[in-house]
């Protein structure tokens, strides 16, 4: 026994401790719509975050070490989740050398996204998503196995450079019908001899902090994107004409996937309503369109239990080619209903895969149930 924990690892649990309760007061005086189920996921949401900021930080965030581990998952949703993605996430340095490798898998689109520091916040110079790629662009054995070098010089055969100011990467693994497709093996690993050092107490307050600030990061992230969500409502649209997206931009999109295209918004409906959006196919190839409905915390609405998203492969499409999608508190008895839950307000996430900077803009529009019904 050599004596108490020394003062510093105390303080930096006070920390975070306090970092949580600041969200907690940030989420509380947002303006959701206050249903008693919003609040209750609202304060789920709060557990997540922080369980995600310590798994993200404390426990996987060495780049010396790294591990790439599966980021979100049904219990796990981080800003706007995809139920049709396997997200993995893991820390990187350029100062070292990686190898990624594995299989790759039946999905249709793998791809990798490096970008600066989202924890400390201490990013320099250009900030958010510093290199794009996906798997298909490399080579692969007829089994699908592969591997690509990670470095900031150039090697031989696969190889990704890390530029300066990379901190991660992120891999969205993305599938149109699960049921139709084998996951990808995916696992990284720096090349070297080296042995982690023990846990420090320094090490633990940094992390800690790193941790604090990751989670507010989150948290503003979300209720400012939900917030700027309410200059308009029940349309689907970019950037162009959603200050939702600018705002999303700013914070969050900078870090996203450059080879998707976002389309999103608020819904809103009276009771009895339902919102009708048609989507249309682009008149080229594409990977992927997925659209999926939140709540303002921007989680996904539970997709275990009932239907919450729809694909390019799973919904039903018109004669014309198109897919309408129902968005509903009740069931009304047409195909690519969208439960809301009984709630009337949320939020809507439309993404397209490899479908080019423009593609389609849905169109919305607000219908009686019952008219559907008939």
């Amino acid at each position: 026994m050599e004596g108490k924990a020394p003062q510093v690892l105390i303080q930096a649990l006070e920390t975070w401790q306090n970092t949580q309760r600041q969200a907690l007061e940030m989420m509380q005086a947002s303006d959701q719509p206050g249903t008693p189920t919003d609040w209750a996921e609202g304060l789920r949401w709060l557990t997540r975050m922080s369980t995600l900021a310590l798994e993200h930080v404390v426990e996987k965030g060495d780049p010396k070490f790294p591990v790439l581990f599966r980021s979100q998952n049904p219990w796990m949703k981080l800003i706007g989740d995809n139920p049709d993605v396997n997200y993995y996430f893991a820390s990187l340095d350029p100062a070292y050398e990686y190898r990624l490798f594995g299989n790759r898998g039946e999905a249709p689109y793998v791809g990798l996204t490096f970008g600066t520091d989202i924890f400390r916040g201490t990013a320099q110079g250009r900030i958010g998503t510093l290199g794009q790629c996906y798997l298909d662009q490399f080579e692969a054995d007829a089994a699908g196995n592969f591997e690509i070098i990670l470095s900031a010089t150039p090697k031989q055969g696969n190889w990704i450079k890390l530029e300066p100011g990379t901190a991660h990467i992120a891999v969205r693994e993305t599938f149109p019908d699960r049921s139709k497709a084998r996951p990808a093996e995916l696992s990284i690993e720096r090349i070297t001899d080296e042995k982690p050092a023990p846990l420090s107490p320094e090490s633990v307050v940094e992390n800690l902090q790193a941790a604090s600030t990751f989670l507010l990061w989150i948290t503003r992230a979300c209720l400012g994107i939900w917030t700027a969500s309410g200059a308009r409502i029940n349309t689907i649209e970019g950037a162009a004409g959603n200050v939702a997206v600018k705002e999303q931009k700013s914070a969050v999109s900078t870090h996203s996937d450059t080879d998707m295209v976002y389309l999103s918004g608020r819904w809103r409906l009276e009771p009895g309503q339902a919102l009708v959006v048609n989507i249309q196919p682009p008149p080229y190839e594409f990977v992927y369109w997925g659209f999926v409905i939140l709540n303002p915390w921007l989680e996904s609405y539970d997709y275990h239990h009932t239907q919450t998203y729809v694909s390019n492969a799973t919904g039903v499409k018109d004669a014309d080619g198109s897919c309408t999608i129902v968005i509903a508190p009740e069931d009304p008895g047409v195909p690519n209903w969208l439960d809301t839950g009984g709630r009337l307000e949320g939020y809507a996430i439309l993404r397209w895969v490899l479908a080019g900077s423009a593609p389609p803009q849905p169109s919305c529009k607000l219908v009686t149930i019952d008219s559907l019904k008939g």
